[in-house]
């Protein structure tokens, strides 16, 4: 009878195919309803915020179509119009992202990158603590300046090739144990009798069988670190790539997020410039890394400490590691070429405007503003007319051909930025952010930097379910009007939540480079939960000691960015263009009489 009612269950819901469009019309219809009750500009604005929001967190439609929303559902529902909402997703911020993105293409597809891990990875040791940290420094420098899961992929088959070693290491101990214990099985069989008879003498047998059975009991011992030491290895990649994409302003999505939103919302502040950004973010990228290193090492190697001790391991390991950087070669005018290039667009994004000294765009017309987006899209254009091999000038392809560009973008995430900008944008506007201040004010009760810790905790778990980018757009509109509701800095709140996003350590959904870690070392949840828990803490209380300690001599927080209100100031210079025209009329019309 239950089987029956079981099957008739069965045969009465839908395919799983089919939920994702049903949920997607479902769930908007069932709140439009909500806009009856309340018409107002800022209740259509946060519906389709809502919405949006829903979407990007159950994800039944790709998160860069849920990305392209605004451009419908604002200019309907009378929130903004089309040509307003259609110019966030092409601003200044996108343009740097672009020209970022192509250089790192570049630098994947001449395998520079590969040679800059394996070149790191040769001058440090290759015991199992040094080789935990030059995998963990090695992946977080290449996700500074290539997207994290490139940088994961990257890193996981060398990873991989040294627990391949280490296994072939180990099954040669396991031959030789055996061939041991073999050896002496005739002095083993000695009965318990003939063995009372020398109740004080140890037979060499006996001490051969008591060798034997030590030398297994490591190999047992070691079969069990073998497991822990590909979670350990895998684990520390993958929390390096997620600190490394903070370090700058292109190496996550949440980071442009934040520049975009902070330049819309106060234009006339000091910018969040690459140095600026770098400067803050490079000492708490760092300490996170070694925080993570000295902790990973307490959880997993009180068991594995022991496995890669052996000074044989550490030279075939050693070993791997040259024959791998030898086979990449010399190195090519093509990696050559664009490592010259990468290092003039990171000097260039440094030097435009430094607080200490003039920037080179003070060079040029004062009047027009150089930002990082020129410097991003003129190296770009470069690689596309340089040749990748100038002694076959004829017949060379450019350092970065276009279809390579085309099948290696993601082209997913700008559409997401854009999104993202569009819904800040419409909150302004309309209203919304205005309202969701004034109902945040009752915070006020405690200190900033008791705000400052819970935003982070909710973000930090908001992030292990929602995609890094989407949560950012979500909360830092909102963080924003709350810091100037409670008359605090902007930054002081936006910045910790923003890096607070790349913080994903406990679910192998919440990142690409979690869910690599994941699948490589055949690792279950909890695995991934118990230590990523740990780190989340970790991480979240280091920006919160950050962000109160250096990142106030980095960003001057004494002083309050002033707020642009579009709306308000073209109301304001069209009330003064009447004004003057009338008065200039009233001037004229005095002379003529």
């Amino acid at each position: 009878m239950v089987s029956d009612k079981t099957s008739r269950f069965a045969r009465l819901r839908l395919p799983a195919s089919l939920w994702k469009p049903i949920w997607t019309v479902l769930f908007p219809s069932v709140l439009f309803p909500l806009l009856v009750f309340n018409n107002t500009q800022e209740a259509k604005c946060a519906y389709v915020i809502i919405v949006m929001a829903v979407f990007w967190m159950t994800e039944p439609v790709p998160l860069p179509v849920t990305a392209l929303i605004p451009i419908v559902l604002f200019p309907l529902l009378g929130v903004a119009n089309t040509k307003l909402v259609s110019q966030a997703y092409a601003n200044k911020t996108l343009m740097m992202f672009l020209g970022g993105l192509l250089l790192a293409i570049a630098v994947e597809q001449c395998n520079l990158h590969k040679r800059i891990a394996l070149r790191v990875l040769m001058c440090i040791g290759t015991g199992v603590r040094w080789l935990m940290l030059g995998f963990m420094l090695t992946t977080m420098f290449l996700s500074m300046w290539i997207s994290n899961t490139a940088a994961t992929a990257m890193m996981v088959p060398i990873v991989e090739a040294v627990l391949g070693e280490l296994a072939r290491e180990q099954e040669f101990r396991e031959e030789i144990s055996i061939d041991n214990i073999n050896a002496n099985a005739p002095s083993e069989s000695l009965t318990i009798e003939s063995q009372e008879k020398i109740p004080c003498d140890v037979t060499n047998a006996s001490k051969d069988a008591v060798e034997s059975s030590h030398v297994s009991n490591e190999d047992n011992n070691t079969k069990i670190s073998q497991s822990t030491l590909r979670v350990a290895l895998l684990l520390s990649v993958a929390y390096a790539a997620n600190c490394g994409g903070t370090g700058t302003l292109t190496g996550t999505g949440p980071n442009l997020v934040l520049k975009g939103l902070y330049e819309s919302y106060f234009p006339h502040a000091k910018d969040v410039t690459y140095g600026s950004w770098m400067a803050y973010n490079v000492p708490s990228m760092l300490l996170c890394v070694l925080i993570a290193w000295v902790f990973l090492q307490f959880f997993f190697f009180c068991v594995c400490c022991r496995s890669i001790e052996d000074s044989k391991k550490q030279n075939a390991i050693k070993q791997i590691i040259v024959c791998k950087y030898k086979e990449l070669g010399l190195i090519s005018f093509h990696e050559a070429a664009v490592l010259i290039l990468f290092i003039t667009l990171i000097l260039l994004w440094l030097l435009r405007d430094p607080e200490f000294m003039p920037g080179w765009a003070s060079l040029f017309n004062s009047d027009v503003k150089i930002d990082d987006a020129t410097p991003a899209i003129a190296i770009s254009i470069l690689l596309f007319i340089i040749p990748a091999k100038p002694r076959q000038f004829r017949s060379s392809p450019p350092l970065l051909d276009w279809k390579t560009a085309q099948d290696k973008m993601p082209w997913g995430i700008l559409l997401l930025l854009g999104g993202g900008f569009a819904l800040a944008k419409s909150a302004e506007e309309s209203g919304l952010s205005v309202w969701i201040g004034n109902q945040l004010t009752y915070l006020d009760s405690l200190s900033p930097v008791a705000i400052v810790f819970l935003l982070c905790v909710m973000t930090a778990a908001l992030t292990e379910i929602a995609s890094n980018t989407a949560t950012a757009t979500v909360l830092l509109p909102v963080i924003k009007q709350l810091s100037l509701a409670l008359d605090v800095h902007p930054l002081y709140m936006m910045l910790p939540v923003t890096v607070t996003c790349s913080f994903a350590f406990m679910l192998p959904v919440a990142t690409p480079p979690n869910a690599i870690a994941f699948e490589s070392a055949g690792m279950k949840t909890i695995d991934m939960v118990k230590p990523g828990v740990v780190m989340n803490i970790i991480c979240v209380c280091v920006q919160v000691l950050l962000i109160n300690t250096f990142g106030m001599v980095v960003f001057d927080f004494s002083v309050l960015p002033a707020k642009s209100n579009s709306t308000f100031e073209t109301t304001n210079k069209t009330a003064l263009s009447s004004l003057s025209s009338s008065l200039q009329a009233i001037f004229n019309f005095t002379n003529m009489s």
